[in-house]
C-alpha cells in the first residue's frame, strides 16, 4: 500500500470520529512512519542478502579454482596438501562450548583392533632398525589423543615408549575419531591461535584428521599413503632449549580411524637430558615404515 493510499483509508475510517482531524493526524503519523522503518528495515535486509550471496559466491568460486589448479581428489597416492586454517563466510558466532561431550562424536567404521601389549612390544623390536639399541621399554594405556585433538579418555590407546642408543623415542596407536576428532583452537591469525573467538571442527575422514578440520599452527603438510594420509614435522623444544635439541614427529591417520604417532629424540627425552645424537635416531623414511606397518592391529 502507497502512502497515498494509507492517507485515503484513515480519512474515511475517521470521518465518524470527533475531533477527527486530530485523531487522524496522530494515526496517519504514527502509520506513515512505521511503513518508513519497515521499508528501510526490508532494503537492509535485501542489501545484506546481496552481500552475503556475493561473498559465499565468491568464496565458491576460489575454491572451484583452487581445485582445478590442485589436480583431481585424494584418490592419487602420494599427493601433499599444504592446509591453511580455514574461515567461513557467513558463518555463526563461534562457540568456545564444544558440541560433542565426551563419550561423544562421529565414529569410523573399522573390522581391526590393536594387538595385545606382548605382540606391540614383539612388533616394536622387530620393526626398529638392527643397528640401533633398544633399552627401557615400556608398554601402558593411554588415552586417544592427537596433537591439535581433544584428548578421548574412554578409549584406551597404547603407548610403547623406549630408548634407541639412548634417546627417546614412543609410538602410539590410538583412535582418531569419536571424541578424539574434536578440535577446539581459536581461529587466530594463521601463524598462531587466537584467543576468542574458538570454535569446534571435528574430522570425519583420514584426511581431516591429518589435515586438520581444526586449527593447527604452523598448518600441517599431509601426504596421501596407502590407507591413510601421513603428517611429518619437527615440533619446536621451546624456546628455553637449545636448537641442538631435535624432534621429528610422524602421524599416520588410517581410513579406518587410527592413528599411529611416531615421535623422536635426540635427546633421552622431551626437553631433557644431553644430546646423544645429531638427529633423532629415526628418520622420516624410518618412521613412516614403522607406523604404516599392519602389525599392530588383528581383525576383530
Amino acid at each position: 500500500m502507497t502512502d497515498t493510499e494509507l492517507t485515503e483509508l484513515i480519512t474515511r475510517t475517521c470521518a465518524g470520529i470527533d475531533p477527527a482531524s486530530a485523531v487522524q493526524d496522530r494515526i496517519l503519523g504514527d502509520a506513515l512512519a512505521d511503513g518508513r522503518r519497515q521499508r528501510r528495515r526490508r532494503r537492509r535486509l535485501a542489501a545484506t542478502g546481496w552481500s552475503t550471496a556475493a561473498v559465499v559466491l565468491t568464496v565458491a568460486g576460489v575454491t572451484a579454482a583452487a581445485g582445478l589448479l590442485a589436480g583431481s581428489g585424494p584418490g592419487e597416492g602420494g599427493r601433499e596438501v599444504a592446509v591453511e586454517p580455514t574461515t567461513r563466510a557467513a558463518s555463526p558466532t563461534p562457540t568456545a562450548a564444544p558440541s560433542y561431550a565426551p563419550g561423544t562424536g562421529p565414529t569410523v567404521a573399522t573390522s581391526r583392533r590393536v594387538v595385545a601389549d606382548g605382540v606391540l612390544a614383539g612388533v616394536t623390536r622387530d620393526l626398529v632398525p638392527d643397528d640401533i639399541a633398544l633399552t627401557g621399554l615400556e608398554v601402558e594405556h593411554v588415552p586417544s589423543l592427537v596433537t591439535g585433538h581433544e584428548s578421548d579418555h574412554t578409549r584406551n590407546g597404547r603407548r610403547i615408549s623406549f630408548l634407541l642408543d639412548g634417546a627417546g623415542t614412543s609410538i602410539t596407536v590410538a583412535r582418531w575419531d569419536s571424541y578424539a576428532a574434536v578440535g577446539v583452537a581459536g581461529l587466530g591469525d594463521g601463524l598462531t591461535p587466537g584467543e576468542e573467538p574458538r570454535e569446534q571442527r571435528v574430522a570425519t575422514t583420514a584426511r581431516e584428521a591429518c589435515a586438520g578440520a581444526y586449527s593447527v599452527y604452523p598448518p600441517t603438510r599431509c601426504t596421501e599413503v596407502a590407507g591413510g594420509w601421513y603428517s611429518a614435522g619437527r615440533p619446536s623444544q621451546g624456546a628455553a632449549m637449545p636448537d641442538t635439541h631435535q624432534e621429528l614427529l610422524v602421524t599416520y591417520f588410517t581410513d579406518d580411524g587410527y592413528a599411529v604417532i611416531v615421535d623422536s629424540y635426540n635427546t633421552p627425552a622431551e626437553k631433557s637430558g644431553g644430546v646423544v645424537a645429531p638427529e633423532p635416531l629415526l628418520d622420516e623414511a624410518q618412521a613412516l615404515a614403522i607406523a604404516t606397518s599392519p602389525r599392530w592391529f588383528r581383525d576383530r
